[in-house]
């Protein structure tokens, strides 16, 4: 087992999770044991501000395991400006898993707290000082943000729809947290990536609600990610719901391919999206860098159906 401590808080029980896969603990302490000089065995000496994420404390609860990659068994993981120590970070955090943190409760009792994967990955983003979720004004009225309601094929039906602005966070683009790894990669689908939630049991809209989608359609899709919690854009969610992501869902009609297909916008501007189990790509089927999710290439994708907000509470599973 392999028991990971994020040291953030000052007077609460620090977030702690226990990775029990063998495959995820391996590949995990591999990485470490690469970059063998951005860890320690002694924490005593960790630096870093008031509310920060200091560093991870990693405890190896197999003595064979650790002897197998040349590491001790008790590390710490100091967060410094090597680019080589967020990725390690990213990876830590990735086995961050609601499993993960039940086995920690279960191992070591009441006080262990709860890991929330987002606000530690924020936080990471801010000691590297890389564009993490920032929150910013959405608002109707400008062509390009009008999203107005549609019919059953994904078309714009004319209405008028009165001035709003919500507000939302747009996240870095970081594929590599999707991508290095390959149970990550493959058990995680676009619903997962879209909502920047990992659950790793390639999540279908409507099952985290207990009411799966009874068609492939626009109405059915969205009806069940609705239920699941998320909104229609301009239907905004309060500040205790971040982060609030914008997304947007596509349908393939068939007769090849009847499917649904999900985008996330990042905050570098453009959008971002994973087929299925395949790697995390910011690209259209032209290759092409995607600045509107209406007009990239997206082969029989053909049907457009809207945009919607995500949202901390959201249920996906």
């Amino acid at each position: 087992m392999l028991q990971i401590t994020a040291d953030v808080y000052s007077g609460r029980p620090n977030p702690t999770w226990l990775v029990t896969d063998d495959q995820e603990i391996r590949a995990a302490l591999r990485e470490l044991s690469k970059n063998r000089t951005l860890v320690t065995a002694d924490a005593s000496d960790t630096s870093g501000g008031l509310g920060e994420l200091r560093g991870f404390h990693i405890e190896v609860k197999n003595d064979e395991i650790a002897k197998d990659y040349g590491l001790s068994p008790s590390l710490f993981l100091p967060l410094g400006s090597a680019i080589s120590g967020h990725d390690l970070g990213e990876r830590l955090l990735a086995l961050a898993t609601p499993a993960a943190f039940v086995a920690a409760a279960a191992d070591g009792g009441a006080e262990v707290e709860a890991p929330d994967p987002e606000l530690l990955r924020r936080l990471l983003d801010q000691k590297f000082g890389r564009a993490g979720g920032h929150t910013v004004a959405d608002s109707r009225g400008s062509p390009a943000d009008a999203d107005g309601p549609r019919d059953e094929g994904g078309a714009e039906v004319e209405a008028v729809q009165p001035a709003v602005t919500c507000f939302v966070e747009y996240s870095a683009y970081n594929p590599g947290f999707w991508n290095n790894n390959s149970h990550i990669r493959y058990n995680n689908n676009c619903y997962n990536y879209a909502s920047n939630k990992r659950t790793d049991t390639f999540a279908q809209p409507g099952r985290g609600s207990g009411q799966m989608y009874t068609g492939i359609n626009c109405a059915n899709v969205s009806a069940a990610a609705l239920r699941d919690g998320l909104q229609r854009r301009y239907v905004c969610f309060p500040d205790h719901e971040k982060p609030r992501y914008l997304v947007a869902l596509v349908i393939a009609p068939g007769p090849t391919i009847i499917d649904y297909h999900w985008y996330r916008r990042n905050s570098e501007g453009f959008w971002s999206h994973k087929p299925g189990g395949t790697a995390a790509r910011n690209v259209d089927n032209n290759n092409r860098v995607i600045t509107n999710p209406e007009t990239c290439n997206r082969g029989p994708y053909t049907i457009f159906c809207g945009y919607f907000y995500t949202c901390r509470s959201q249920r996906i599973r």
